[in-house]
């Protein structure tokens, strides 16, 4: 059995698409232990959005808490496949509750363009401190080379350089954190040489998590193709502006399906209540006669003191009120972020993965309910013919 913790909820919902391609069963909980005894379990976390403290507490929290459930457990951490958030203070977490000292790390995805070469990260052939990844609010690319993007990232709990050992090693000899070079899925698989359950852990990407399940023998079937649904009535979400999402909802518009952006007034500081609820009632009233819509909370970026938090605190409220007042049994969420605080908000936690639509692209069922929830990073496209 295998426990997954991932610093986000399309991460999250990405390994769990994994394991349903390869009929392995899977639970799913948002900072919770599952209860059902599924082959793999999956924990979404937010911790890629919190202090360094608290992601390294939340990390320490719950690989304890499943060692106490099970202590024959494998624990894998999924990071980030570009290295964002607290990777090396999750590591070191998680290190600590399991008492080993030696990690295999690869966050390649040499698919997705993503690889490591001579201990230097490259997106589709370009240095990553080159590209796009530079201008990330949160955790910004300054540099290419894998050991600062890691060191960078981490300023509040002390981690040795000389304990981060990149390409041309043989063996794990000493304790630290391994990083091979990876430029094709038979680096991934070579990676795998030095695991070793008793004296070691594994983290990384999806498409490394993919290698170890096979590497472990617990696919049940060959990898097969992603499943193809079509939806007509549906409550998609969205917090991102990034240009495929701006894009998909302009296309369902054409489409007659209703599409409402927060109002100018939601995107103040302050808030009256008063047209708050009105506007509820709007959205409440294009479900009932459409059957359908698409939340967004704008196409630009909106800024002003502690925006990110008020008008992500904000979007969760309008769909908690939503659901309360209507039938909505499908919902899609766009964003990891965005996910993790709806959900949070409506106080669901576990859920039944039930598809994969495509890769990253994720249908789950809350738990004892008919409900559910497709999610995707924020980047990433919904599959054709998805949305009606």
């Amino acid at each position: 059995m295998i426990t997954v913790i991932a610093d986000d909820f399309t991460g999250a919902a990405e390994i769990a698409g994994i394991c349903l391609r390869y009929g392995i069963d899977v639970a799913f909980g948002i900072d919770v232990v599952p209860e059902n005894n599924a082959l793999i379990s999956v924990i979404a976390t937010d911790s890629r959005s919190l202090s360094e403290d608290e992601a390294y507490n939340i990390h320490l929290q719950l690989v304890s808490k499943v060692l106490k459930r099970n202590s024959n457990q494998m624990i894998f951490k999924k990071c980030d496949s570009v290295l964002r958030g607290h990777i090396l203070v999750e590591l070191k977490a998680t290190m600590k509750a399991t008492e080993k000292n030696k990690v295999i790390l690869q966050p390649a995805n040499p698919t997705g363009g993503r690889f490591i070469e001579k201990g230097v990260y490259y997106v589709e052939g370009i240095e990553i401190g080159k590209t796009g990844f530079v201008n990330d609010p949160d955790f910004p690319a300054k540099t290419s080379s894998v050991k600062e993007l890691l060191l960078n990232r981490t300023k509040n709990h002390a981690f040795k350089a000389d304990n981060i050992h990149l390409e041309g090693f043989n063996d794990l000899e000493s304790d630290g954190i391994y990083i091979s070079d990876c430029n094709c899925e038979s680096d991934l698989i070579k990676a795998l040489e030095y695991f070793e359950k008793s004296t070691c852990l594994v983290a990384g990407s999806a498409a490394f998590f993919e290698q170890f399940l096979i590497k472990n023998q617990l696919s049940l079937k060959n990898n097969s193709k992603s499943h193809q649904e079509s939806f007509e009535n549906y409550f998609l979400v969205s917090g991102s502006i990034h240009p495929n999402s701006v894009k998909f909802a302009s296309e369902l518009k054409q489409k007659g399906c209703p599409v409402l952006l927060f109002p100018d007034y939601f995107l103040e500081k302050e808030l009256e209540e008063n047209r708050f609820k009105s506007w509820i009632s709007l959205i409440e009233k294009e479900l009932d006669s459409v059957g359908k819509a698409v939340l967004r909370v704008s196409n630009q970026v909106v800024k002003f003191e502690n925006s990110s938090l008020l008008l992500k605190q904000r979007l969760s409220r309008v769909v908690k009120e939503v659901i309360n007042r209507t039938r909505v049994e499908e919902i899609f969420i766009e964003g990891g972020a965005t996910a993790y605080n709806i959900l949070k908000t409506l106080g669901w936690n576990e859920f039944v993965p039930l598809t994969e639509l495509s890769p990253g692209v994720v249908r789950l069922k809350k738990k004892n309910e008919e409900v559910y929830i497709t999610v995707k990073p924020g980047s990433y496209q919904w599959p054709k013919g998805l949305l009606q």
